[in-house]
């Protein structure tokens, strides 16, 4: 079954969904979308609960994280909510993986105990960021005590627009992580486990940054080069995070960083999805697949294939951010024609309700040119903004 929630269906996923026969789940957005009637095999939640209560390992996906409400009401006891709890908690992740990384530091704070810490006894370099979270929101990496007081400061508000977009089970202000910050290049991944437990990966990004204050998802990159480099490493890990728990039937998008000797370090997972904002679509553009169609049917994409004929093109999905600063009562337009301009291969462009949303869109694309990314990342959004 699949599980459709905001902030944002894309037209591929719909289509899917409608070519196969898969079942939806009869939601408000289902009823809000649009879509044609008798388009969608509709289950309501009475049936789809009463099936998936009979499974062991249940096999739901949703684009969206609001999705996990109704895995936690509807499905409490079944093994698919014992994965969510596990993996949306960062504190929870930390500690199942005490024993693969001994060294790891980390603690969690209750958000109103954060500004009794004493910056001075603080292991910095580290990441602040909410213990649910999603996106950068409420992010910090910190340095030193002054980048602390800034931090706690910043937090105030970011929290505030956070709990106005997002349940509290996709993003909490409560409780906070304090973890050692992990140097090295980040990446980010979209993997299944199957029936049997094993570990697919579907798809590799690149997280680059501007500097390293840099928190933002402006780019994810892919290329044949980054997944003949890391598929194996990666794997590897997945399996053994698998086995920690016994996880199957699971979709998930896990971002890990790979230090300067090799050592491949998780970082979170966001449980029951792929990539955010169906921005795992750029699948079918890099590599000619349909991930919905890899983790509902259990196929694996044959990679060896894939990556033969793949060329140098770097792929990305790229997204438009609204400033944080600018209020967006004062948001006339955005000038998208002029944004885009940044772009040498613009593939498909996804414009975004920017008035109810953080993003003014979501842009994918291929290039050769390295410093096209480069180039990408210094844009800065608010000089696009007609107020």
């Amino acid at each position: 079954m699949f599980i459709l929630e905001k902030p944002y269906v894309s037209e591929f996923l719909v289509d899917t969904i409608v070519q196969n026969d898969w079942p939806v789940l009869n939601n408000s957005i289902v009823e809000e979308s649009g879509i044609e009637d008798g388009a969608f095999v509709l289950w309501e939640n009475k049936k789809a609960a009463n099936f998936y209560l009979e499974q062991e390992f249940p096999l739901i996906y949703s684009d969206s994280e609001n999705a996990i409400s109704w895995i936690l009401e509807n499905l409490p006891q079944s093994n698919l909510s014992s994965y969510i709890k596990l993996f949306k908690d960062k504190v929870a992740f930390r500690e199942l993986l005490k024993d693969v990384y001994p060294d790891f530091y980390f603690r969690a704070v209750d958000y109103e105990m954060l500004q009794n810490i004493i910056p001075r006894d603080v292991r910095y370099p580290v990441v602040l960021k909410p213990a649910v979270g999603f996106l950068s929101f409420g992010v910090h990496t910190i340095k030193n005590d002054n980048e602390w007081h800034e931090a706690l400061e910043s937090l105030k508000s970011e929290m505030q627009i956070a709990s106005n977009l997002y349940p509290d089970n996709v993003i909490n202000s409560s409780k906070f992580i304090i973890e050692e910050m992990v140097e090295g290049d980040e990446f980010a991944i979209d993997a299944y486990y199957n029936r049997n437990g094993d570990a697919i990966i579907l798809n590799i990004f690149q997280h680059p940054f501007f500097d390293d204050k840099d928190v933002s998802d402006r780019i994810y990159i892919m290329s044949a080069e980054i997944m003949v480099k890391y598929m194996a490493k990666f794997s590897l890990l997945l399996q053994k995070i698998g086995k920690l728990k016994d996880i199957r039937n699971f979709p998930m998008h896990i971002e890990v960083r790979v230090t300067k000797d090799g050592k491949v370090i998780p970082i979170e997972v966001n449980p029951m999805r792929f990539a955010g904002w169906c921005t795992t679509d750029v699948a079918k553009y890099a590599w000619g697949i349909n991930v919905y169609e890899c983790f509902h049917n259990h196929t694996i994409p044959d990679w060896n294939e894939i990556l033969s004929k793949a060329g140098k093109e770097i792929y990305y999905f790229s997204m438009a951010e609204v400033p944080t600063d600018i209020s967006k009562n004062n948001i006339k337009s955005f000038n998208y024609d002029k944004f885009l301009a940044n772009y040498s291969n613009v593939l498909e462009l996804r414009k975004i309700d920017y008035k109810n949303n953080p993003l003014f869109a979501v842009i994918f694309g291929s290039t050769i040119d390295e410093q096209e990314i480069r180039r990408i990342l210094a844009l800065k959004t608010k000089d696009y903004i007609n107020c």
